[in-house]
């Protein structure tokens, strides 16, 4: 049900995938260019950016913390990217809240800390979302890895668009089978500090489990779900809310190619030390 990564779509980008072509609940699927998702982008190469460009992207929306960002500058410096493509910085988290770090810190790489943490921070979350909703063509949302903080901003948004839940956990699932040993910054438990985390060294069996762990965790999580009524919660307005179910239901206006969106022109398991590469 869900397509595979495809860093080759722009050149050197991590995780990349689209999140066009998901069944939906009442027939049909979600159309493809409008919303993609990935890991960090400082991979992306001049020629991906360009690429990028050329499939209408407008806007990244950027989920990571300041720290994150300036140690992912520091270890490899991104490519020049086009003038016409904005970053917004919106972050789902505050990492040095103890309360977050209480409550979250033992799952940051699992959908058990979904919940509290949307409940947390709905004033992060409707930055987040206002950034995808105003945005005047296709955008790309990304964490680190692109697994779990892209992947409950990504289910969100399938869920307002009516994704089946079981597609919304393939797409999870993929993008957790394609982090497994990407290393990265991770929350200590045992230190109560980020880390420096290696990446992960499982063995195929290993990540069948822990990949039924996590899908197991979402799809409750999404049973529970009200992504409307959750965007209201969040300060989102009824035309965003609109916009954002239509951004992945509504049917292309040109020939040739779909059009984008309406409006335009290493968490861990248990108590791991440290928890897994985010």
């Amino acid at each position: 049900m869900s397509k595979p990564a495809n860093p080759r779509a722009w050149d050197g980008a991590l995780n990349l995938r689209d999140l066009g072509g998901l069944p939906l609940d009442d027939g049909g699927s979600t159309a493809p260019g409008r919303i993609w998702r990935s890991g960090a982008p400082e991979t992306i190469t001049t020629t991906g950016w360009a690429q990028a460009l050329a499939a209408g992207l407008t806007t990244v929306v950027d989920l990571r913390n300041p720290a994150e960002i300036v140690q992912a500058h520091d270890l490899l410096p991104d490519a020049v990217r086009p003038a016409g493509i904005v970053t917004r910085r919106t972050p789902t988290e505050d990492p040095g809240d103890p309360h977050f770090l209480e409550a979250c810190g033992p799952w940051l790489d699992h959908p058990r800390s979904y919940a509290p943490n949307t409940a947390m921070y709905p004033h992060l979350f409707g930055a987040v979302f206002r950034a995808i909703a105003d945005a005047p063509g296709t955008v790309l949302v990304h964490c680190s890895a692109g697994r779990d903080r892209t992947g409950m901003i990504t289910a969100i948004l399938l869920a307002l668009a009516g994704v089946e839940h079981e597609a919304i956990a393939e797409d999870y699932e993929q993008a957790f089978r394609g982090t497994t040993r990407r290393a990265g910054i991770a929350y200590d438990v045992e230190q109560g500090a980020w880390v420096q985390h290696p990446g992960e060294s499982w063995t195929a069996q290993q990540i069948d489990q822990r990949v039924g762990e996590r899908r197991a965790a979402l799809l409750e999580w999404l049973a529970d779900l009200d992504p409307a009524a959750y965007l209201r919660y969040a300060g989102l307005d009824e035309p965003r809310v609109a916009n954002l179910r239509d951004r992945l239901r509504r049917p292309a206006t040109g020939s040739g190619r779909e059009q984008a969106g309406p409006g335009q022109a290493g968490r861990g398991e248990g108590r791991p030390a440290p928890s897994e590469v985010r």
